[in-house]
């Protein structure tokens, strides 16, 4: 029996391909000459400022490419999605993700403390309304697709002391799926729960309203079925908690987003959909 394709490098070799349609340069392993290669405008001035704050090697160095360069990068896929809305109407942004405040600010790799030493989440995206209240959007691309042991894994450190980090910041159901990965009893194949648990801590300890996103790319198939069970699993298991926690797939977000825009916008929705939306070999 022929085995089925790998969804990681399914998405590899479309990225691959748009690159070769629109004329982009690629290195042997997907990466653009320059990170404004791989996005549809070049990144604005403060995206810039956001990835040196972030820390996580997205730019490189003169010495070495940078992550985002690499045309299946998460990061250039957030950053496609969302810095284009930077000097623009984030009234689109806000309906599509149904949260009744307009977003007034916006920044990418935004670094929240969990109250642990070198242990920051780092929200992919941060989106910030005019009362202070957070929508934070964890962005996945390849990595539901990619395996990964440390993604039900939580450092010893969250559990120092006895201590309930979760249930101390009103988050009784995180720490119930916290204490089932410390033990090794939990349900999830491939969601990264661990990150996830991580960022909520974060943002639960902002004490501001606050809202979690996991946007994800639906590769349709085994695994994206999989990581969808487990979503639910997650959003059944934290109980109350889920008040504070959505998903969405980015194809999903697109639909949203189409029945929303002006014709203004048609440059940016036909670059989502010819590389990230319409499959297209």
């Amino acid at each position: 029996m022929k085995p089925h394709p790998n969804p990681l490098d399914i998405i590899k070799a479309r990225q691959q391909a748009w690159a070769q349609r629109s004329g982009r340069a690629l290195d042997q392993d997907g990466y653009c000459a320059c990170a404004d290669d791989n996005m549809f405008q070049p990144l604005s001035g403060d995206a810039r400022n956001d990835f040196e704050r972030g820390g996580g090697g997205e730019l490189g160095t003169p010495d070495s490419r940078g992550k985002i360069q690499a045309v299946h990068s998460s990061s250039a896929l957030a950053c496609n999605w969302f810095d284009y809305w930077r000097d623009r109407d984030f009234g689109v942004l806000s309906t599509a993700f149904e949260v009744p405040d307009p977003f007034v600010t916006l920044r990418l790799e935004a670094h929240v403390p969990t109250g642990m030493r070198g242990a920051d989440a780092n929200l992919d995206v941060l989106l910030t309304t005019a009362d202070g209240s957070l929508f934070a959007i964890e962005s996945k691309f390849t990595e539901p697709y990619t395996p990964a042991a440390a993604k039900s894994v939580l450092k010893s450190q969250y559990f120092a002391q006895n201590r309930s980090r979760w249930t101390e910041v009103g988050l009784p159901g995180c720490q119930v799926v916290a204490d089932r990965l410390r033990t090794g009893q939990h349900d999830f194949a491939v969601l990264d729960v661990a990150q996830l648990l991580k960022h909520m801590l974060a943002l639960a300890r902002t004490g501001t309203r606050w809202t979690l996103c996991c946007l994800w790319y639906d590769m349709s198939g085994t695994v994206a079925d999989t990581h969808r069970a487990d979503l639910h699993t997650f959003t059944e298991q934290i109980g109350s908690d889920a008040a504070h926690f959505t998903a969405l797939t980015y194809q999903e977000l697109f639909v949203r987003m189409e029945q929303l825009v002006g014709a203004e916008h048609a440059g940016y929705m036909t670059y989502l959909r010819e590389r990230y939306v319409t499959i297209a070999s």
